[in-house]
């Protein structure tokens, strides 16, 4: 009993932020709009969000002068332990980031890795001439009883003017050498466009992956796309309210034994922040796959409500997710699942927990 008075009190202050400072926590809670099949290791299409720098790069102008460390059970970042920063040099900015594995996602689905080595380190680099700009470079290596060698290259790009955000990624190394059998490679370029108009933000991208299996020979090549419309709206003084509606299409053909799936969902995100008092910020999110079919594995069809919050503290902000189960996807480019069917006061109350000092 004294226990659960305990957990109580804690979790009343610890659920979770007013500001667009992004974290695993919250983006567990608001949703990802999509941007979990383009950018799995963090960032969201449909509302503004710190994070979003993993997939456009120039938005490292606008989230700067921070440093954040994530602990919890693995889900978005792909590891159970991960951070950066992001500060100012003279009229650049710069951001460094460890440990964010699921950037590392084998895209194509071949299915051998799940992930193209381990221990992966961002760098960024942006700055402002009228038009933000913004470069990043992702890099991990690793050697294993499994895999001889691995090694991924991945490089990034984006700007932002006038309302309208372009990125584009592509994958300049991706390879891995199993034991005693030839080396895979990997193989990935995408982009897409995001549009501020007032509250309403549309925006889409296009993807395409391929696996090379060297020992099978076989090849794998995946195709995914979506376009989505979302809002970021004030409903009240000091709270918020977001939602997006979008289309997903995924196709997966493997040669030369033919075989083609298909992938396809209409979901809808939706969640609602709230400052409830100076030094606390509550928030709630729901999923929901409205039409729905999936031969990849990669969107299945689900309905999710999720809570959390933030606890304000001076210059400190803690971001808190609510839930229980390990949060994890259930494949390369899948949602990210951070709820289970048991809700109580145990080892998996605090799903996601994220510490963030600003300057």
């Amino acid at each position: 009993m004294k226990k659960q008075i305990v957990s109580a009190i804690v979790l009343a202050g610890m659920i979770a932020t007013s500001s667009a400072f992004a974290s695993d926590a919250r983006e567990l809670v608001m949703g990802f709009g999509g941007a979990q099949f383009y950018s799995q290791g963090g960032g969201t299409f449909f509302y503004d969000n710190a994070y979003n720098f993993f997939y456009n790069p120039a938005y490292v102008n606008d989230f700067k002068n921070f440093a954040i460390f994530e602990k919890g059970t693995s889900n978005v970042s792909g590891t159970d332990a991960n951070g950066g920063f992001v500060t100012s040099m003279m009229n650049f900015n710069f951001g460094l980031f460890v440990n964010r594995n699921a950037a590392l996602t084998d895209w194509s689905g071949s299915g051998l890795t799940g992930t193209i080595g381990t221990n992966a380190l961002d760098v960024m680099f942006g700055g402002d001439a009228g038009v933000k700009w913004g470069l990043g470079l992702t890099y991990a290596g690793d050697s294993t009883s499994a895999f001889k060698k691995q090694t991924d290259l991945d490089l990034r790009a984006g700007v932002s003017v006038a309302g309208f955000d372009p990125f584009a990624s592509f994958k300049i190394i991706g390879e891995d050498k199993v034991t005693g059998v030839k080396t895979n490679k990997y193989t990935n370029f995408g982009g897409g466009l995001r549009y501020h108009y007032g509250e309403w933000v549309p925006y889409g991208f296009y993807r395409t992956a391929k696996g090379k299996v060297e020992a099978a020979g076989t090849d794998t090549k995946r195709d995914t796309w979506a376009v989505g419309l979302g809002r970021e709206t004030k409903i009240a003084e000091g709270a918020r309210l977001v939602y997006s509606l979008y289309w997903a299409q995924a196709q997966q053909k493997t040669t030369p034994a033919t075989s083609t799936l298909h992938a396809q969902q209409l979901p809808i995100d939706m969640a609602v922040e709230s400052d409830v008092l100076s030094w606390l910020t509550l928030r709630g999110g729901l999923a929901h796959t409205f039409i729905g079919s999936d031969t990849i594995g990669i969107m299945p069809k689900r309905t999710l409500a999720r809570v959390g919050g933030t606890f304000h503290i001076a210059k400190v902000d803690v971001d808190y997710a609510f839930g229980n189960g390990n949060g994890a996807a259930t494949g390369a480019g899948t949602d990210v699942i951070a709820d289970s069917q048991d809700v109580g006061f145990d080892s998996g109350t605090f799903h996601k927990v994220s510490l963030r000092y600003s300057w």
